[in-house]
């Protein structure tokens, strides 16, 4: 069959058409399918929300049990030891006599001031039997009275001085020290034995400035000693140490363990574990509060972006802690999908994804 020309020519202008028309889809396709690659695809995140909780906080902070006291007993006159009774461990009574010295030269000097007073009484006598003859003075009769004060005090010096060379307990307790031995020469303020009171232990307690507060005199907690086993002890605290270090932001307690448990001893680790007062609190996961040198943040979700908000927080109870501002109760937290999240960025909650 022979087409004329002008066929020809009019079929193959619609042919041109018709591939620019497909070509043109092509690309118009080509350029949505670009266009939805290039489109960010929202971030999945898990979340939670922060919420008010009626809490008690529960602590276990570990501590060294101590004597109730100890005193380091160190001598007043200098002299040679004479005699030391007691060793490391042994058991005194209060005023039992814990160390004596040489106290020959001591006497002496006793003896000395004892004689004087007495010829000085007995001076100040015979001038007050004058005095109605006229045969003393006003004057005679005063330096002999002044005369009886000094001898006197003078006696009580050296009576003072005398019962310095004998060492008594000054309460009942154990020998934790012996630093001398009998035939020392001892010179004056010596350290010479150490004494504790083990009637009651206690133990010492590092606590955060945030907890401190919520810790009261008397208030009741369990002690743990590691070295008797799991079985807990009933103790409270006694002190509470006005001031916080600067640098830990942590003060001190003290709890006193009473009656002393059988096997208890001073310089065992033991451990504390005390609880607070049911108080409201924000709690939020502590999985939800990120940390960086400038301070805590969180990620806060609303309409579908995240916000980074700076948070203050407060104490934690287990897997949760407490926010002192910025977030109120509702509001919804990422706790994970960190990975690539910043400021603003638009997400996806796990909420959100449809379950299979």
């Amino acid at each position: 069959m022979i087409i004329p020309n002008k066929a020809r020519t009019k079929i193959t202008h619609l042919t041109f058409t018709s591939l620019l028309a497909g070509l043109l889809l092509v690309t118009a396709c080509s350029d949505d399918a670009s266009n939805q690659a290039r489109k960010p695809r929202p971030h999945l995140v898990d979340v939670t929300q922060a919420q008010v909780m009626e809490i008690s906080i529960q602590k276990t902070l570990p501590a060294t049990l101590e004597p109730l006291r100890t005193v380091q007993i160190f001598n007043q006159e200098i002299g040679l030891l004479a005699s030391m009774p007691f060793y490391e461990g042994d058991t005194v009574s209060k005023d039992s006599v814990l160390a004596t010295l040489d106290d020959a030269l001591l006497g002496a000097d006793l003896n000395k001031a004892q004689a004087t007073l007495k010829q000085a009484q007995l001076n100040l006598k015979r001038l007050i039997s004058l005095v109605p003859r006229k045969l003393a003075s006003e004057d005679e009769i005063a330096k002999a009275k002044t005369a009886v004060e000094i001898a006197r005090a003078e006696l009580s010096q050296q009576q003072t001085r005398f019962n310095h060379a004998t060492i008594r307990a000054p309460f009942a307790g154990i020998i934790s020290q012996r630093l001398v031995e009998p035939g020392d020469v001892i010179p004056v303020h010596k350290h010479m034995l150490s004494l504790i009171d083990t009637s009651s232990l206690k133990a010492r307690m590092h606590v955060s400035e945030l907890l401190l507060p919520l810790i009261n005199l008397n208030d009741p907690v369990k002690v743990k000693i590691d070295a008797l086993g799991d079985q807990q002890f009933d103790a409270q605290v006694i002190r509470i140490h006005p001031t916080i270090d600067a640098i830990s932001r942590r003060g001190i307690i003290e709890v006193e363990l009473t009656p002393v448990p059988d096997g208890a001893l001073p310089g065992q680790l033991c451990r504390i574990n005390f609880s607070t007062e049911k108080h409201n609190r924000l709690m939020i996961p502590f999985a939800a509060v990120r940390h960086e040198n400038q301070g805590s943040y969180v990620f806060v979700v609303m309409d579908n972006k995240v916000k980074r908000v700076d948070v203050t927080t407060g104490l934690q109870n287990g897997e949760s802690i407490e926010v002192l501002d910025t977030i109120k109760a509702g509001d919804t937290l990422v706790i994970n999908g960190f990975f690539g999240l910043e400021d603003n960025k638009a997400v996806v909650t796990n909420q959100d994804v449809p379950q299979q």
